[in-house]
């Protein structure tokens, strides 16, 4: 097994590079990720392996971060629970925002997420050769993926 220091938001980028990203606003497919590759079938266990450990550490992330916005957020009529990136706004007659501060809990939040973001964990995986990949032709750049793979 090889070991690369990765920080953590890291992880989230190499799920999408593994797994492919989909745009949150219109379900449109941003990238396929290299699951979706015609590699061979030991190559795809290989990645599907480390699919699973880096979504457990996303998920690990996410919790921390939902944890973060209840401490600093505030709950409205609906339980929802969000923090303001600005406050004090001032609007005019048509209801458009002419000033307004920015949210000193908002940064203080972001502070603490950016963070937790930018520290380091040792990820655990199987070693990757270059040649597993050399039949590989994509438009796709993978560039945190590019990190596990060993060059003889």
């Amino acid at each position: 097994m090889a070991h690369t220091k990765l920080k953590l938001h890291e992880y989230y980028k190499l799920e999408g590079e593994i797994n492919g990203l989909v745009n949150q606003q219109t379900g449109e497919k941003v990238s396929s990720g290299l699951l979706n590759e015609k590699i061979s079938f030991i190559t795809k266990y290989w990645l599907t392996d480390l699919s699973k450990i880096v979504t457990e550490e996303k998920t690990s992330i996410d919790s921390i971060k939902t944890h973060l916005i209840k401490y600093y957020g505030t709950e409205d009529e609906n339980g929802n629970i969000s923090i303001p990136l600005w406050i004090n706004e001032q609007k005019d007659e048509e209801g458009n925002v002419i000033s307004a501060e920015p949210n000193p809990t908002f940064i203080k939040f972001q502070e603490e997420l950016n963070k937790l973001l930018e520290e380091e964990k040792t990820l655990e995986h199987h070693e990757f050769k270059l040649d597993e990949f050399k039949n590989i032709e994509t438009t796709d750049n993978y560039s945190v993926f590019y990190k596990l793979i060993q060059i003889d």
